[in-house]
């Protein structure tokens, strides 16, 4: 500490307040929020709490254009991460069935002992063996997310990820 946090900005530092101000009410005005989005903020945070480490998408095979994956057509592939101290990555593939979807993961570095498969009817837990592995059926929905327990790691959470 300086000290010269208790001392009002500098003429510099005002100016770039102006410039800061006059920029956020020119966005709010030409293009302001819709309220749905505030609404879907507020409920995505929610879902979080405490000692959750988040993980991101980190590749989406739909998305991605410029790679193939091997298999059927009705499979896609999801990475999220890295999370947490040991930059754990979670490899999710996603095959569509005629009553919903198979879901296979993979944890990497293992050490998490439950996948729970949050989606838009509910949720579903299911073991994750020692190797990182676990699988899932899961019924026709629209979004999912996941949450990986241990006994000794901190909970892994992702986003929602939308099925189509």
């Amino acid at each position: 500490m300086t000290g010269d946090e208790d001392l009002p900005p500098s003429e510099e530092g005002a100016d770039a307040m102006n410039v800061d101000a006059a920029l956020s009410a020119l966005i709010a005005r030409m293009d302001p929020m819709p309220p749905e989005v505030a609404r879907y903020a507020v409920a995505a945070f929610a879902f979080r709490s405490d000692g959750e480490d988040f993980a991101d998408l980190e590749w989406d095979s739909l998305t991605d254009a410029e790679v193939l994956t091997r298999g059927p057509d009705d499979v896609r592939m999801l990475v999220f991460g890295p999370a947490g101290p040991d930059g754990i990555r979670v490899h999710l593939g996603l095959s569509r069935t005629a009553t919903g979807f198979e879901v296979d993961g993979f944890v990497e570095p293992a050490g998490h002992t439950e996948a729970e498969l949050l989606h838009d009817g509910g949720a579903v837990r299911r073991p994750i063996d020692t190797a990182g592995r676990f699988y899932s059926d899961l019924p026709s929905v629209r979004s999912i997310r996941l949450r990986l327990r241990g006994t000794e790691s901190a909970p892994i959470v992702t986003g929602w990820v939308a099925l189509g």
